[in-house]
Parts: C-alpha cells; structure tokens; sequence
C-alpha cells in the first residue's frame, strides 16, 4: 500500500458493530494512525452518537486537530478548534423537502411491504436534518435480527427503486444493515471527501477511503467518482487489518 495523505473511515460495520462503540483495540489503531496523517470519520450517525461512540476510545494525548467529523452522511463537517468540536458547514432538508420524503416513504413501504411486515423495535423514521433514515425494524432492534433481515440487500434494494422513482431530485442509499438513507442530491459522502481534499490541500487520489457499502446503492459506493482510494471491508475484523497496512506504509 503506498501512503496515503488522509484516511476517511466509516463508522457503522467498519469500526464498530452497527450502533455500537469501536474495540478498544481499533480506537487505539485510529490513534496511531493520528500520530501519522489526518484522519476523518463519515458516517450515517448523527454529531452526538459519534461522539458517544467513537471519542472516548480516545487517550486524552491524541491529536484532535488531525480528527475531522462528517455526521449525517457528510450532510456536515466538525473538526476540533481551541478545545472544542466546531461545525465546518451543515445541510437540512427544507419543511416542504421534509414532507415530501416522508410521503414518498409511507407510499413505497405500502408498494413493496418492505419494512411494513417487520417486528419495531423504536423509531423506524430518523429525521436527522441532514438526512432522513428508514430504518426496517426501528433503531432499537436486536443484531442478530438485524443481520438476519435482509442479509443479500434485496429488500432495501426493491425500497430503494420504488422511492427513488417517487423522489429523483433526492438521492437515496442504502446504509447499515437495515436501513434507506434519503439526502439531499449531491450532499453526501462525496462532498465531505471533496471538501476534505480541498481543505487539506491534496488531491483525492492521494486520501484513502475504507468502508463496508461501496457496492451498488450503497451509501459509501459515492466517493468513488471522486477519485478517493478505496477498500471494501467486510466488518470491523477487516478493518483492524487495513489499519495496520495503513501503519505500515506510514511507517515506510
């Protein structure tokens, strides 16, 4: 692996189990990366569940400055700034926008059934500003039902082409295990990668992104246009190899 200027990890199912913490021993690997290169975390989650999760695996000596924070799929940026997590920009759907996905969302789960006929566990609708999720057996539901829902993706995907159709001037994606992410068109993972590039002042092709949804309808599969480096993991196991060949070629 050659050296990459900046590492951009997702979060869900590549460094932690789905809305869950990340392993002390992948927290500690995120670190050293720091100590190296720049490192920015895209995710799904909200500014509050990252920093829930993610920050405390942190010792108190890491470089926070080196850190970059995209919640909502990019639909905002945080970095750290005289002792403080300070928003870079942030994007919210309109009202109107509003009512008009959560529409075409009640309309799609009655045309397919994805979703209608599943066990709710909490929330099923997320509404996080930047973002709406979907989230087939609401957020609170157990992991092992979540992963045995719709292991092959087929379910989100027959959703995903019926609300596409009914909403083309938005962009939806599929996310976690059972979710439909729903955002504004050209604000996702894509723009934090551009936005991160220009700030850092390299070129895309130089910053490396690992992530576990770069297949087709997958809401990480947009950066790829950018010209970002890319990895496929397959869960956190993966990605705690990738971090050390990161380390590696750092260390070279």
């Amino acid at each position: 692996m050659k050296r990459p200027r900046a590492v951009i990890f997702d979060l869900d199912n590549t460094l932690a189990r789905s809305f869950e913490a990340p392993a002390l021993e992948m927290s500690q690997g995120l670190e050293n990366i720091l100590r190296r290169i720049p490192v920015a975390v895209m995710s799904a989650a909200s500014f509050e569940r990252i920093e829930k999760h993610l920050l405390p695996g942190f010792s108190v000596s890491a470089d926070k400055n080196r850190l970059y924070l995209f919640p909502v799929n990019g639909a905002g940026c945080y970095t750290w700034e005289n002792g403080a997590w300070r928003p870079q920009y942030h994007f919210e759907f309109t009202s109107e926008e509003r009512a008009r996905i959560l529409a075409a969302l009640k309309g799609s789960v009655e045309e397919t059934g994805v979703g209608a006929e599943s066990p709710k566990y909490g929330k099923q609708v997320v509404d996080y500003d930047g973002y709406i999720a979907f989230t087939a057996l609401g957020l609170d539901a157990p992991r092992e039902e979540k992963i045995a829902w719709d292991p092959d993706g087929s379910k989100r995907r027959t959703l995903r082409e019926s609300l596409q159709k009914k909403i083309p001037d938005f962009d939806v994606y599929i996310g976690g295990t059972t979710s439909i992410d729903i955002m504004c068109k050209g604000v996702n993972k894509s723009y934090g990668v551009m936005w991160l590039a220009k700030h850092l002042g390299v070129e895309p092709s130089d910053m490396l992104f690992v992530g576990d949804a770069l297949y087709p309808g997958g809401n990480d599969v947009v950066v790829i246009p950018t010209g970002v480096q890319t990895i496929q993991v397959a869960g956190p196991h993966e990605t705690e190899t990738v971090i050390e060949e990161i380390l590696k070629a750092c260390s070279g």
